[in-house]
């Protein structure tokens, strides 16, 4: 049985890591797929492990499902900077202010634009590592794939070299 962490950052409540992962670890393995559909179908009955994680009443969820579109479409929407036409983000989130703010007032104050930065970073360190877990793995899972496409890149290259050095003595010949 693996041992699970929530990663820094996460808000999940009602449930430690390890049952988190253990039920969705179930779900996958059941289904052959996670999809969150099926996560919250398993989850439904008061027994079910996850059961704690999800908003049951259907009017709070409601307004929380609002409140996360909200969410996408502060972050969806772009200004059109009339210099050069590109799309320039209009608000950023600000943790400590528990809002949305104007980039441009973000930008101004030392603080708010030290803590958006920090979160920036955050994001694409998270992000890195995500690639590079991604990455770390594959490598291990297919490494004996990608040595036999690489050599046949080699012998690709070569044959393609063979024939331009053909067309070439042709073309020295005529």
């Amino acid at each position: 049985m693996s041992k699970f962490e929530f990663k820094k950052g996460s808000r999940v409540k009602g449930v430690s890591a390890d049952v988190a992962g253990n039920e969705l670890a179930r779900i996958y393995q059941q289904e052959q797929q996670l999809k969150p559909s099926k996560v919250v179908d398993e989850s439904r009955p008061e027994a079910a492990p996850l059961h704690p994680v999800f908003e049951w009443d259907d009017k709070v969820a409601a307004e929380k499902h609002r409140e996360d579109q909200a969410r996408h479409l502060i972050r969806s929407v772009r200004v059109i900077n009339p210099y050069d036409e590109k799309q320039e983000r209009t608000y950023v989130h600000v943790k400590s202010l528990e809002s949305y703010q104007p980039v441009e007032k973000v930008a101004k104050s030392v603080n708010l634009y030290l803590e958006a930065w920090r979160d920036a970073v955050q994001r694409v360190e998270q992000a890195q590592f995500a690639l590079e877990h991604l990455e770390s793995v594959a490598g291990v899972l297919h490494q004996q794939e990608i040595k036999v496409r690489t050599r046949q890149l080699a012998e690709l290259v070569l044959w393609m070299e063979s024939q331009h050095d053909h067309e070439r003595e042709e073309l020295a010949a005529a």
